[in-house]
């Protein structure tokens, strides 16, 4: 999609972690890939070391991610994946894809790479997919669905509130914009993925609190 206006270079004293793991260093970047980066902020708000044990930095200034997949009789297997410090660029020096806050902070940007080496390209993860196959990958655990279309409202706040008590990575896609779900004045947005932080009850009003990995 990018390959007129974009360079393939280091972060000028770029650093893998700036002042450590948080879910809110992930920003999403020009691709359709909310679902692989809502995945990233829900671990690293469940679980940081997650993120830290993912990434092992090289002597050579190359990265291994560690990733786990499905093996036989449905083992957990690692996947390591090595990329260089290269990240797409803008024009004006913008980081184009996946990126944190801190311009500086590489390892948004470094799980992203290694996760679309793994899967093909960046056309590959970048046209949708399951938030719950990237945070299987990153944590080695199987993904679990815990609500639906005939789950009450209650049902569904009792299990986030545990999920969240739990350390859990979760989720929560929204709806397509030809659905009969209409967002419009919620600031929420129709074809996307949140992560979910956790719940809280105001005056007997109960809410969920997301958080839109756009940032």
């Amino acid at each position: 999609k990018h390959t007129t206006d974009t360079t393939w270079k280091p972060v000028q004293d770029g650093k893998l972690f700036v002042d450590g793991v948080n879910f809110d260093d992930v920003v999403q970047g020009s691709i359709g890939d909310c679902y692989l980066v809502g995945a990233l902020s829900a671990v690293a708000h469940a679980n940081p070391d997650t993120i830290n044990n993912a990434i092992k930095e090289n002597a050579d200034g190359t990265f291994t991610v560690r990733f786990f997949e499905k093996g036989s009789g449905g083992l957990m297997k690692p996947v390591d994946m090595t990329v260089d410090k290269d990240l797409a660029q803008s024009s004006t020096g913008s980081l184009r894809y996946g990126k944190s806050r801190d311009s500086k902070e590489l390892w948004v940007g470094v799980i992203e790479k290694a996760y679309a080496q793994w899967k093909g390209d960046y056309e590959k993860i970048g046209n949708g997919g399951y938030p719950g196959e990237v945070a299987s990958a990153l944590t080695g655990k199987s993904a679990s669905y815990s609500s639906n279309k005939y789950s009450d409202a209650n049902t569904i706040f009792t299990s986030i509130q545990r999920g969240a008590a739990n350390h859990r990575p979760m989720t929560a896609p929204t709806h397509p914009k030809d659905s009969t779900v209409d967002y419009s004045g919620t600031g929420v947005y129709a074809w996307h993925v949140y992560t979910v932080l956790g719940t809280s009850e105001e005056a007997g009003t109960k809410f969920v609190q997301l958080r839109n990995p756009w940032g």
